[in-house]
């Protein structure tokens, strides 16, 4: 029975634990089937991972230099093909599992020279602390940023597209909340979805808005595919709101509108297919400068 809780448990991330116990006894470990099978699944993450990085980086330079190529690639494509990749470790996964319960080795077998090497281990660790770094900067990013749009000074308004979960646009807008946090305190940062009602308070409200969802034709896309443009603005703006970022692609074709909309705030557009990568890449860079330069 230890031995099949053993090998159980390599598959359910506890070798990273294993190596830091037998460093501290001085003990080497006898390298298993599954010990050896559980490392491979982890290179199959880790390589799954780095084609997922590329296909979307092919998919991006698509979208910044090719409009009419990318208009007939779907969006998620990368997600797709990531999804795929993900959906073979997870059947590799569960069949090494259930061989370690009933106590025979992997029939799916990963074994190679590499699994044996100082390389997998090295990348079985990494990819053990990336996970749990993500995990803890998820639960801090979601804590920190109210899910009520009530005495926030800074929003990020998302369409999640119906399957997006909350804790990826926290998690991509943590600097920028870390930011707001340190200068107007806590409940000072609003993440919720976008809709009206949600648009129209911060605009009336806020200091700073990012609005992450598609455009069309000048328009932003709310939850449920609704049109939103300048003229439908119908509350009076904040004379706090100094800043609006418009992620969406074409929404600069009304960028005179917009302007005039939401006069005297800067308006950030764009007047071309827009990438996710440059949007993660203001969120990091250049947005937590923008934030700390409001009045």
């Amino acid at each position: 029975m230890y031995g099949k809780l053993l090998n159980m448990s390599y598959y359910i991330g506890f070798i990273p634990v294993y190596w830091l116990v037998d460093a501290i006894l001085h003990k080497k470990r006898k390298k298993s089937h599954h010990y050896l099978q559980a490392l491979a699944i982890n290179f199959l993450l880790f390589s799954s991972f780095l084609i997922f990085l590329i296909c979307f980086g092919i998919h991006t330079f698509i979208i910044y230099f090719h409009r009419n190529l990318a208009l007939t690639i779907p969006i998620e494509l990368s997600f797709y093909i990531w999804g795929c990749l993900l959906l073979i470790c997870l059947i590799i996964w569960l069949e090494g599992i259930v061989s370690a319960i009933i106590g025979r080795a992997p029939r799916i077998s990963l074994f190679s020279s590499l699994t044996r090497t100082r390389f997998l281990t090295v990348i079985t660790a990494l990819h053990h602390l990336f996970v749990i770094l993500i995990i803890i900067v998820a639960i801090h990013s979601s804590s920190i940023a109210q899910t009520e749009v009530e005495e926030a000074e800074i929003f990020l308004l998302y369409d999640d597209m119906g399957y997006i979960p909350r804790w990826v646009f926290t998690l991509g807008f943590y600097c920028d909340s870390i930011v707001a946090v340190n200068r107007w305190g806590d409940h000072s940062v609003a993440i919720v979805p976008l809709n009206k009602n949600t648009i129209d308070y911060a605009l009336e409200k806020g200091r700073f808005i990012f609005v992450s969802s598609h455009g069309v034709n000048g328009y932003i896309l709310l939850q449920d595919n609704i049109f939103y443009g300048p003229e439908d603005i119908e509350n009076s703006i904040s004379t706090r709101l100094q800043y609006v970022y418009l992620s969406g692609c074409d929404t600069g074709l009304k960028q005179e509108e917009w302007e005039n909309a939401l006069s005297p705030a800067y308006v950030k557009t764009f007047d071309r297919l827009s990438t996710t990568l440059e949007h993660f890449y203001w969120l990091i860079i250049k947005g937590p400068k923008v934030i700390d330069s409001l009045n």
